[in-house]
C-alpha cells in the first residue's frame, strides 16, 4: 500500500493529440499536450530485464510509478508519456492497485535523453 507522504516526485503527464490533415493526402500530425493538474508519485527505479535464458539485459531500464487514480491520471493511456527529471518515460503498462482503485501503477522502460537548454 502507498501512503500519501509517499507521493513525494512531481510529474507532468503529456497527453497524446493526433491530427488528420485532409488538404496534402492524410497526413498525420501528433501532439503531445502537458497536462497543468500537479501530480505527485511514488518513484521506483527498477533494474535491467531478464529474459528466459536468464542473461541480463543491459540498458533497460525501468520505473515505476505509483499515483492517485483520479483527475487527469484517469485518462492516462500507453499513447500519452510522463516528464520526471528532465526526461520523457513512454508510458507501457498501467495498473489500478489496490482494492477501492485508489492507485495507478504506471511502467515505463523507454527514457528519452536529458533535455538540454540552449
Amino acid at each position: 500500500m502507498i501512503a500519501v507522504g509517499m507521493m513525494d516526485k512531481k510529474i507532468v503527464l503529456y497527453l497524446r493529440t493526433q491530427n488528420t490533415d485532409t488538404v496534402y493526402g492524410g497526413i498525420n500530425t501528433i501532439i503531445y499536450t502537458a497536462n497543468a493538474q500537479e501530480i505527485w508519485s511514488h518513484v521506483i527505479w527498477k533494474g535491467g530485464k531478464v529474459d528466459e535464458k536468464g542473461e541480463q539485459m543491459q540498458n533497460n531500464q525501468v520505473i515505476e510509478f505509483y499515483c492517485r487514480n483520479g483527475g487527469v491520471m484517469a485518462t492516462a493511456s500507453v499513447q500519452d508519456y510522463i516528464e520526471y527529471n528532465g526526461k520523457k518515460h513512454f508510458i507501457d503498462l498501467i495498473n489500478v492497485v489496490d482494492g477501492r482503485e485508489k492507485y495507478l501503477q504506471i511502467l515505463t522502460s523507454q527514457v528519452e535523453v536529458q533535455k538540454t537548454n540552449l
